[in-house]
Protein backbone atom coordinates (compact mmCIF):
# COMPACT_ATOMS: atom_id res chain seq x y z
CA UNK A 1 0.00 0.00 0.00
CA UNK A 2 1.02 3.65 -0.47
CA UNK A 3 1.13 6.77 1.78
CA UNK A 4 -2.13 7.78 -0.30
CA UNK A 5 -3.79 4.51 0.55
CA UNK A 6 -3.73 5.28 4.20
CA UNK A 7 -4.72 8.61 4.02
CA UNK A 8 -7.64 8.36 2.08
CA UNK A 9 -8.76 5.35 4.31
CA UNK A 10 -8.48 7.19 7.58
CA UNK A 11 -9.67 10.49 6.20
CA UNK A 12 -12.88 8.19 4.64
CA UNK A 13 -13.40 6.88 8.30
CA UNK A 14 -13.29 10.27 9.79
CA UNK A 15 -15.46 11.82 7.34
CA UNK A 16 -18.14 8.88 7.72
CA UNK A 17 -20.00 10.21 5.06
CA UNK A 18 -19.23 9.41 0.84
CA UNK A 19 -17.02 11.76 -1.22
CA UNK A 20 -16.88 12.04 -4.57
CA UNK A 21 -12.91 11.00 -6.21
CA UNK A 22 -12.83 14.69 -7.51
CA UNK A 23 -13.59 16.09 -3.55
CA UNK A 24 -10.85 14.12 -2.29
CA UNK A 25 -8.60 15.17 -4.53
CA UNK A 26 -9.11 18.72 -3.63
CA UNK A 27 -8.90 17.91 -0.08
CA UNK A 28 -6.04 16.80 -0.58
CA UNK A 29 -4.40 18.94 -3.45
CA UNK A 30 -3.69 15.97 -5.29
CA UNK A 31 -4.53 15.30 -8.94
CA UNK A 32 -7.91 13.48 -9.75
CA UNK A 33 -6.27 11.20 -10.85
CA UNK A 34 -3.61 10.47 -8.69
CA UNK A 35 -6.92 10.09 -6.22
CA UNK A 36 -8.84 7.58 -9.14
CA UNK A 37 -6.26 5.44 -8.99
CA UNK A 38 -5.68 5.26 -5.36
CA UNK A 39 -9.87 4.53 -5.21
CA UNK A 40 -9.12 1.42 -7.77
CA UNK A 41 -6.03 0.18 -5.77
CA UNK A 42 -8.50 -0.04 -2.76
CA UNK A 43 -12.04 -1.24 -4.19
CA UNK A 44 -9.62 -3.94 -5.74
CA UNK A 45 -8.84 -4.94 -1.91
CA UNK A 46 -12.46 -4.53 -0.83
CA UNK A 47 -11.69 -1.37 1.31
CA UNK A 48 -14.00 0.29 -0.43
CA UNK A 49 -17.25 0.55 -2.88
CA UNK A 50 -17.03 2.90 -5.78
CA UNK A 51 -18.71 2.99 -9.17
CA UNK A 52 -17.01 5.95 -11.22
CA UNK A 53 -18.70 9.02 -11.51
CA UNK A 54 -20.39 7.65 -7.68
CA UNK A 55 -19.06 8.73 -4.57
CA UNK A 56 -16.44 6.59 -2.66
CA UNK A 57 -17.73 4.58 0.19
CA UNK A 58 -15.55 2.53 3.38
CA UNK A 59 -16.35 -1.12 3.39
CA UNK A 60 -16.57 -3.16 6.57
CA UNK A 61 -13.08 -4.30 5.84
CA UNK A 62 -11.96 -0.97 5.03
CA UNK A 63 -13.47 0.45 7.60
CA UNK A 64 -11.77 -1.96 9.77
CA UNK A 65 -8.09 -1.26 8.52
CA UNK A 66 -8.59 2.35 8.98
CA UNK A 67 -9.35 1.68 12.71
CA UNK A 68 -6.45 -0.02 13.10
CA UNK A 69 -4.20 2.68 10.83
CA UNK A 70 -5.64 5.23 13.34
CA UNK A 71 -4.80 3.06 16.54
CA UNK A 72 -1.24 2.51 15.23
CA UNK A 73 -0.94 6.67 15.19
CA UNK A 74 -2.31 6.82 18.57
CA UNK A 75 0.24 4.38 20.06
CA UNK A 76 3.12 5.83 18.29
CA UNK A 77 1.64 9.52 19.62
CA UNK A 78 2.32 7.30 23.10
CA UNK A 79 5.42 6.53 22.21
CA UNK A 80 6.60 9.47 20.69
CA UNK A 81 5.30 11.65 23.48
CA UNK A 82 6.28 9.26 26.33
CA UNK A 83 10.35 8.14 25.18
CA UNK A 84 11.50 11.34 23.11
CA UNK A 85 9.32 13.91 24.95
CA UNK A 86 7.70 15.61 21.93
CA UNK A 87 5.22 18.13 22.60
CA UNK A 88 1.69 16.76 22.11
CA UNK A 89 1.43 18.74 18.80
CA UNK A 90 4.48 17.32 17.51
CA UNK A 91 3.50 13.81 18.67
CA UNK A 92 0.70 13.30 17.09
CA UNK A 93 1.90 15.00 13.65
CA UNK A 94 5.04 12.80 13.70
CA UNK A 95 3.02 9.89 14.22
CA UNK A 96 0.70 10.37 11.49
CA UNK A 97 3.64 11.09 9.14
CA UNK A 98 5.10 7.09 10.34
CA UNK A 99 2.50 5.30 11.60
CA UNK A 100 1.63 3.28 8.41
CA UNK A 101 5.60 1.87 8.83
CA UNK A 102 5.45 -0.24 11.17
CA UNK A 103 4.30 -4.07 11.90
CA UNK A 104 1.16 -4.99 13.66
CA UNK A 105 3.92 -6.46 16.02
CA UNK A 106 5.51 -3.45 16.91
CA UNK A 107 2.28 -1.40 17.65
CA UNK A 108 0.44 -4.27 19.63
CA UNK A 109 4.40 -4.51 21.80
CA UNK A 110 3.52 -0.85 21.91
CA UNK A 111 -0.42 -0.80 23.37
CA UNK A 112 1.08 -3.18 25.80
CA UNK A 113 4.52 -1.61 26.97
CA UNK A 114 2.04 1.53 27.99
CA UNK A 115 -0.43 -1.16 29.60
CA UNK A 116 -3.25 -0.81 26.79
CA UNK A 117 -3.94 3.10 26.95
CA UNK A 118 -7.50 4.17 26.69
CA UNK A 119 -6.20 7.89 25.11
CA UNK A 120 -3.66 9.48 23.34
CA UNK A 121 -1.67 12.02 24.99
CA UNK A 122 -3.59 14.50 22.31
CA UNK A 123 -6.48 13.06 24.51
CA UNK A 124 -8.25 11.12 21.81
CA UNK A 125 -10.03 7.93 22.51
CA UNK A 126 -7.70 5.11 21.02
CA UNK A 127 -9.84 2.99 19.06
CA UNK A 128 -9.78 -0.56 19.97
CA UNK A 129 -7.49 -0.05 23.01
CA UNK A 130 -9.04 -2.59 25.07
CA UNK A 131 -8.03 -5.81 22.55
CA UNK A 132 -5.16 -5.47 20.68
CA UNK A 133 -7.22 -5.85 17.13
CA UNK A 134 -4.22 -5.98 14.74
CA UNK A 135 -3.50 -10.15 14.83
CA UNK A 136 -1.09 -9.95 11.81
CA UNK A 137 2.45 -12.00 11.93
CA UNK A 138 5.28 -9.82 10.70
Amino acid sequence: MQELDYRVLKYLYRRKEPIKVGDIAREFSVPHSTVGSCVKRLKNFDYLFYTPYEEVKLSKAGNDLAIELIRHAQLMEVLLYNELKLSIEDAHRESEKINFLFSCVTINKICQKYNHPKTCPCGDEILNSSDCYCKEND
